[in-house]
């Protein structure tokens, strides 16, 4: 568990874990360098369960340096990432070692979850966003898939808490995350799946994802936004260096509607900065990359998202129309025109 001043949440995230109805796990608690409260309640519970918990102040490296710290710590057959803002089922240790346990498969390389949404302001519990289809994909708990089958895997949302990851499998493919950037998530989601050979689904547990709280990298706005592009760039490099073909339509799927997020939520002071480098990005892009995503909308993509993603490519490449994202009103009112001017068609046609 990666801890960033975080005073506010994480006592709550570390009883979510001793409060487990299965003790068999270890809890490495990784301190990036907080300036707050955090360092006296990590070690406020380290001294009272020396037992579970193994605690570490490091200087900050962020969100990946910390996670890399931990993994790099970590002796217990299979590894989780828990943020320290969330918290898990009580179940979640308990039920994902007896699925391991009665698998026939002795080698799970990684187990993918089902979190839950909690908001903060309401207090209201969601579906996850990917819950329809991680149901189709695994229709039984406790299914194992090879992901070179299942491509439908990398159109899950990429976050790396819901991802338990088979200890001996991280150190042979070497992974480690992007250390000292946002939305470190990205390039693993890819990286990951594309080694992995066994990957079993468990929908019954996982942890409460906290939303609406202004603290969180998801609702940064600044120049944070523009880490995206570095995040991308690892990711687009994997794919030329390992030939990963495959993998064209997944990454421009996330790619796009990545880049539509980041440039809706930036500020006005980094909008402009993001959508030129978004651009140049976008520009620079192999063909076959806008081949691969032309033919996988035709097969598996709604009509109302294919609209958007070429549209989207459209805009962002030819530089005269990059306008359009330099202010959320424009961008808003050139969607509403194109939602009409579509529907006007459809109609007709």
């Amino acid at each position: 568990m990666p801890a960033y001043n975080a005073e506010k949440t994480i006592a709550r995230t570390i009883e979510s874990i001793l409060h487990q109805t299965d003790d068999r796990y270890k809890l490495i608690l990784i301190n990036d360098g907080s300036t707050d409260g955090t360092d006296g309640i990590c070690r406020d519970y380290a001294a009272a369960r020396t037992d579970k918990i193994s605690y570490i102040f490091q200087e900050n490296r962020g969100l990946g340096g910390a996670r890399n710290h931990g993994m790099q710590l970590a002796d217990t057959p299979y590894v989780s990432f828990l943020d320290s803002d969330d918290w898990l089922m009580p179940q979640f240790v308990e039920r994902i070692l007896w699925y391991l346990e009665h698998c026939a498969d002795p080698g799970v390389e990684m187990i993918l979850t089902l979190p839950v949404i909690f908001h903060e302001g309401s207090g209201a519990v969601g579906d996850w966003y990917d819950k329809t289809l991680f149901e189709k994909v695994f229709a039984q708990d406790g299914n194992v898939v090879n992901p070179a089958q299942h491509m439908e895997l990398y159109r899950f949302e990429v976050n790396q808490c819901r991802k338990i990851l088979q200890t001996d499998f991280v150190r042979r493919i070497h992974f480690t995350f992007r250390e000292k950037v946002k939305w470190e998530d990205i390039y693993p989601h890819f990286y990951l799946l594309s080694q992995c050979t066994s990957c079993m689904g468990l929908g019954e547990v996982g942890f409460y994802y906290r939303i609406g709280n202004a603290s969180q990298i998801t609702a940064s706005r600044g120049k944070d936004r523009l880490d995206f592009l570095i995040v991308f760039d690892d990711l687009l490099q994997y794919v030329d260096r390992e030939g990963k073909k495959e993998l064209l339509y997944p990454v421009m799927r996330v790619l796009i509607r990545f880049a539509i997020w980041c440039i809706r939520m930036a500020d006005t002071d980094h909008r402009r900065l993001l959508v030129k480098k978004t651009h140049q990005l976008f520009r620079k892009l192999p063909w076959e990359y806008y081949r691969a995503l032309l033919t996988g909308i035709r097969g598996s993509c709604s009509k109302a998202d294919a609209r958007q993603y070429l549209l989207f490519v459209t805009a962002i490449r030819f530089r005269p129309l990059n306008f359009i994202f330099y202010d959320y009103l424009w961008q808003d009112l050139c969607e509403k025109m194109i939602k009409k001017l579509l529907g006007a068609g459809e109609r007709v046609a």
